[in-house]
């Protein structure tokens, strides 16, 4: 049997402590004690230490000299800020991918649109993970024919950002305040069906808008502590 190489354990590394962040597990400003993670992922200390570098590099995570890391803080100012240069960066690649898209595109929207309406909303979180992915495809495929490579980079970096914030905020949220299905569905159809450019620009930024309000509604910093967190209890221990 091969041993993992120091890459993979690192890229192992990243992809768990990045989701635990993604997710509110992990909460903002909490400190990350790199023994604690390692004991807690079963992944070496070095790996650990590099993929905290790594998630630095993509503002997940914040590293101060003689103090270590910690998740990145959150706060109104910068969720508002997040929000208007989403609308901003999406809104050129989907004004692109409308432009340049073809049937197969057309298709792509269509499809995903067909499995996140039929994937049940995340109000049990048994839910979560399958609308989450859900979800993503979705406006993933919305911009998918932008012909940007950096474009695309860009809009998957800030959506991970918002889908945190939404994550933190999401035990507050009340559901039945909104209409996602008919929020997506309309996206499909000035998309995909009419390609009527100047709709879906001004939908897609109300639906972005409408979700940052609801997370400052909700309030993202979590009025009650999430479950306990292995690493955190290794961590208070130290």
């Amino acid at each position: 049997m091969s041993t993992p190489s120091n890459k993979s354990l690192t890229s192992l590394a990243f992809e768990r402590i990045r989701n635990d962040i993604l997710l509110g597990v992990l909460r903002p400003s909490e400190r990350l004690k790199i023994q604690a993670l390692s004991e807690h992922y079963g992944i070496g200390a070095t790996a650990v230490r590099e993929a905290l570098s790594r998630l630095v590099t993509d503002g997940l995570v914040e590293s101060e000299d003689q103090k270590g890391f910690c998740v990145s803080a959150v706060s109104r100012e910068d969720l508002i800020d997040l929000t208007e240069t989403r609308i901003a960066i999406e809104g050129m690649a989907l004004h692109k991918s409308i432009e340049l898209g073809n049937l197969e595109w057309e298709a792509q929207i269509l499809s995903s649109y067909h499995r996140l309406s039929r994937t049940p909303a995340p109000t049990k979180i048994e839910n979560h993970a399958a609308w989450a992915q859900a979800h993503r495809q979705f406006h993933e495929s919305l911009i998918a024919h932008c012909a940007s490579p950096w474009l695309l980079r860009l809009c998957a970096m800030l959506y991970d950002k918002s889908e945190r914030y939404r994550n933190l905020a999401e035990r507050n949220t009340r559901p039945e305040l909104r209409d996602t299905v008919a929020e997506h569905r309309d996206l499909m159809q000035a998309i995909a069906l009419d390609r009527n450019t100047e709709r879906s620009l001004a939908l897609l930024a109300d639906h972005f808008r409408e979700t940052t309000e609801l997370s400052l509604r909700a309030g993202f910093n979590g009025d009650s502590p999430p479950a306990a967190h292995p690493a955190r209890e290794a961590s208070s221990a130290n």
